[in-house]
């Protein structure tokens, strides 16, 4: 010791060398075509509604998807369980290489599904199993990275249902279900993954997107190298630990429903509310684009009402009709001044009060100024007694609902916007108690999501694709 000062130990090169050192890694397993027809189907949705975007703009150095994401970060992954000739299979996908691993057969995956209370789709149906990867959000944004994680999920599996729907076999998406078997059979745990939710695909045609993946063996766990996982990474998964046991919640049968309480009230005319056809929403689904910025000029107040309008469209999911969930619209700067308000979306009712200038969207959204020119905000919140845990209403959603509620309104809200031409993008870091002031809401209520609609500026580039969480005003 020399006075208050520690001195340490210089570490030895080599081991430091051990510790950056990688494992060799093990040769590829002989790959062959995809093969199964619920496979089939299930990679070919996967590819429409999540993994490919056919929007024109720069993608700089990020694949475009049809889904946005915080940072650009994508932290989930999915799994297929279908029949494989004649004989329930379950598969692990990688997206980034479009390579499908058997991972379990027979019996195992049988006794996985009955005790989650699931069945594959007859006639060459299938099921999407989204897990999440809480690390790849939490290294960037801490521990609200863990919400955006179930934000971008919610995105992800929403628009998947949508995709399904709009081939004309609209699917089911299921929340509620016992997760440890099916979670030990995909080795969820053991490599930080979390069950997010069950998307349930009919038997029905597939596109040929399905031709770019291939198929591999990888049943054997004792022939499989070692895989490598950072001890951060781990660490990450067991701050979790208290996080992720989500109360008990009853399972219920999947309805079409809306997730949310949307009144528009009459403002347009039938042929320009929701989404439209759903044979058109292939098309919506794969140009759907975030905006970079906004240039601060007003937009109609149509515009902004139909975009608004998509949130009624129905999913068939297990959640509850009731929910907590509210949506809140800040309308800042129409063209027809008259319409700008704050409308509470469940009830329709129409608040005449100041709105936030340029300067306050600026600090109420974590000093993202390339937004503060958005002419509307839409924000999703709940009372904070509604969140399970301590102290909770009884029967109240847990965080993986309500953040899915809020990630697959956002989904709808973008397709929605696109449909009006006006364009939109999702933040999660945000000023809640300013935004609280600004919009009017209860004291007591925590915002889950805002999402921003305004004339888009694409000239410059997204902030928070970049290394820093600019969403978080990380400096």
């Amino acid at each position: 010791m020399q006075g208050n000062l520690t001195v340490r130990k210089p570490v030895p090169e080599a081991d430091l060398w051990d510790r950056v050192a990688l494992p060799s890694a093990p040769p590829d397993p002989p790959a062959g075509p995809v093969a199964a027809p619920g496979l089939r189907r299930a990679l070919s949705l996967l590819e429409e509604g999540v993994l490919t975007s056919k929007a024109n703009r720069s993608c700089g150095s990020y694949a475009a998807r049809a889904v946005p994401s915080a940072g650009a970060l994508y932290p989930y992954e999915f799994a297929v369980l279908t029949g494989e000739d004649g004989v329930p299979t379950a598969f692990r996908v990688d997206a980034d290489r479009r390579t499908c691993a058997r991972v379990a057969a027979g019996a195992a995956v049988a006794a996985a599904l009955d005790a989650s209370g699931l069945a594959v789709p007859e006639g060459g149906g299938a099921l999407v199993v989204t897990l999440t990867r809480p690390w790849l959000s939490m290294r960037k944004y801490g521990d609200r990275g863990y919400l955006y994680t179930q934000l971008d999920a919610g995105h992800a599996a929403g628009n998947l249902v949508l995709a399904a729907a709009g081939r004309g076999a609209a699917g089911a998406l299921r929340l509620r279900f016992p997760r440890e078997s099916l979670s030990e059979l995909l080795e969820a745990n053991e490599n930080c993954r979390e069950i997010h939710s069950v998307t349930l695909l009919p038997a029905g045609p597939a596109d040929d997107s399905w031709t770019r993946w291939t198929v591999h063996d990888d049943t054997d766990r004792e022939r499989r190298g070692p895989t490598w996982r950072s001890w951060l990474e781990s660490t990450c998964w067991d701050s979790l630990a208290g996080w992720t046991g989500h109360s008990e919640v009853p399972a219920l049968h999947t309805v079409a429903a809306p997730l949310a309480r949307v009144r528009t009230d009459g403002r347009l005319p039938a042929a320009d509310s929701g989404l439209g056809e759903a044979s058109a929403w292939s098309e919506l689904i794969g140009t759907r684009a975030s905006s970079k910025a906004f240039t601060g000029a007003p937009v109609p107040a149509a515009a902004v009402w139909q975009a608004v309008s998509a949130l009624t469209t129905p999913l068939e999911t297990d959640l509850p009709d009731a929910t907590a969930l509210s949506a809140t619209l800040v309308l800042r700067s129409a063209v027809e001044p008259g319409h700008d308000a704050v409308y509470r979306l469940d009830t329709g009712e129409r608040r005449p009060k100041r709105l936030p200038s340029t300067d306050e969207v600026a600090r109420a959204c974590m000093q993202q100024r390339a937004l503060a020119g958005a002419a509307a905000i839409l924000l999703l919140h709940v009372p904070r007694t509604s969140l399970a845990g301590a102290g909770s209403a009884a029967g109240a959603e847990n965080l993986r609902e309500l953040a899915f509620r809020c990630g697959a309104l956002g989904q709808l809200l973008y397709l929605g916007a696109h449909r009006a031409r006006v364009g939109v993008t999702a933040i999660g870091g945000f000023d809640t108690p300013l935004w609280r002031t600004l919009a009017g809401l209860p004291e007591d209520d925590e915002i889950l999501y805002a999402l921003l609609i305004g004339r888009p500026d694409d000239s410059g580039i997204k902030f928070d694709r970049l290394a820093m969480a600019h969403a978080q005003n990380e400096r």
